[in-house]
C-alpha cells in the first residue's frame, strides 16, 4: 500500500517538495497558512486535496512533512498536531535549532509518533530539479520507511544519526556558506571598484580560483547582475547563523567569523534586503562602499 503524505508550509522550498512528491505520486494533501497558495498549488495538482487546518491534514495521511521558517513555526504546528500524532509518522525540512527539535521528537515520541529531522541541503532550484541533499535525524530502526518518501524529492538522502543530527550537519554546511557569500560580494565589490570587468570576475571565480564551486557558479552572476530573485532568502541565511552561534555556545565552540557574517546579513535586513536571496549581500557592500 502507498504511503499517504502531507505537506505542511508551502513556501519557496515547500510547495517545491510538494511538486515531487505529488509527481511521485505520494502526496495526498496540502496545508499553507495562507489558503490561496494552496489553492494555486491544486490547480497544478487537482489530485491533491487542500486541507483547512493542520490537524485535518494529520489525521488523513500516514507521513506528515513540515517545511517552515523558523523554530517558533514548527513548535506551534508540531504543539497543535501533537493529539493527532498516535501512529504517525513527522518529518520536518525545516531549518531550525536541534535543541528544538530533539526536544520536540520528546513530545512526539511521547504520544506515540515519530519524528525526523530532515533539513535541505541546496536552493529551491536544487529541489525543482531534485538535486537536493537531505540530511536525516532520527530512529534508526524507521529510517527505511522515510528514505524512499525523501528520496522522491532528493537527489540523495543520507542517514545522520539520531535527531537533530541531521541539523548539526545542515547547520555546520551552511556555516561555510554563510562565511563564503560574504567573502563572493566582499571580493567583487574590490574587483569591480579596482576596475575589472564583470566578465573577467566571472572568469576570475569560475574558472582561474580555486573557490569554483556549485555556489559560486549559480550567485557570482546573480551579484554581477544584481539578479535577486529568491532562491534562498537572505533573512533565513540570518536566521540560520543565529542558531548556528546558540549551538555552538552550548557546544564551547569559538564561532567568529560565523558571528560576523551574521552581522553583515542583519545590517543587510536593516537596509531592506531580508525578503531578496542571500547573493543581495551583494548590494549591503556596494551600499558601504558608495558611502566612503
Amino acid at each position: 500500500m502507498m504511503a499517504r503524505v502531507g505537506v505542511i508550509g508551502l513556501g519557496v522550498m515547500g510547495y517545491r517538495v510538494a511538486a515531487n512528491l505529488a509527481k511521485a505520486g505520494l502526496l495526498a494533501g496540502v496545508y499553507n497558512r495562507t489558503r490561496a497558495r494552496a489553492e494555486d498549488f491544486r490547480r497544478s495538482y487537482p489530485q491533491v486535496e487542500v486541507f483547512a487546518t493542520p490537524s485535518d491534514l494529520a489525521d488523513r495521511v500516514d507521513y506528515i512533512i513540515t517545511v517552515l521558517s523558523d523554530d517558533n513555526a514548527v513548535s506551534a504546528v508540531v504543539g497543535n498536531l501533537l493529539p493527532h500524532l498516535r501512529g504517525k509518522v513527522l518529518i520536518d525540512m525545516s531549518t531550525i535549532s536541534p535543541t528544538t527539535s530533539v526536544s520536540l521528537a520528546k513530545e512526539v515520541s511521547n504520544v506515540g509518533g515519530v519524528m525526523f529531522d530532515a533539513p535541505m541541503m541546496g536552493t529551491s532550484v536544487d529541489v525543482e530539479q531534485k538535486r537536493i541533499t537531505v540530511l536525516v535525524g532520527g530512529p534508526k530502526d524507521r529510517y527505511a520507511e522515510v528514505e524512499p518518501i525523501l528520496s522522491a524529492t532528493s537527489g540523495r538522502v543520507v542517514y545522520v544519526g539520531p535527531n537533530g543530527m541531521g541539523l548539526y550537519m545542515k547547520l555546520a554546511g551552511n556555516m561555510i556558506f554563510a562565511i563564503f557569500m560574504n567573502g563572493l560580494a566582499e571580493a567583487i565589490n574590490f574587483a569591480l571598484r579596482a576596475g575589472l570587468s564583470p566578465d573577467q570576475i566571472i572568469d576570475l571565480f569560475l574558472n582561474i580560483s580555486g573557490t569554483r564551486s556549485p555556489s559560486s557558479s549559480l550567485k557570482v552572476p546573480k551579484m554581477l547582475n544584481s539578479d535577486y530573485s529568491v532562491q534562498f532568502a537572505l533573512k533565513h541565511m540570518r536566521k540560520d547563523t543565529e542558531i548556528m552561534i546558540r549551538e555552538a555556545q552550548k557546544l564551547g565552540v569559538p564561532v567568529p567569523l560565523t558571528s560576523l557574517a551574521s552581522n553583515m546579513f542583519r545590517m543587510s535586513e536593516g537596509l531592506g534586503l531580508g525578503d531578496f536571496d542571500v547573493s543581495a549581500i551583494a548590494e549591503f557592500y556596494r551600499k558601504l562602499s558608495q558611502q566612503r
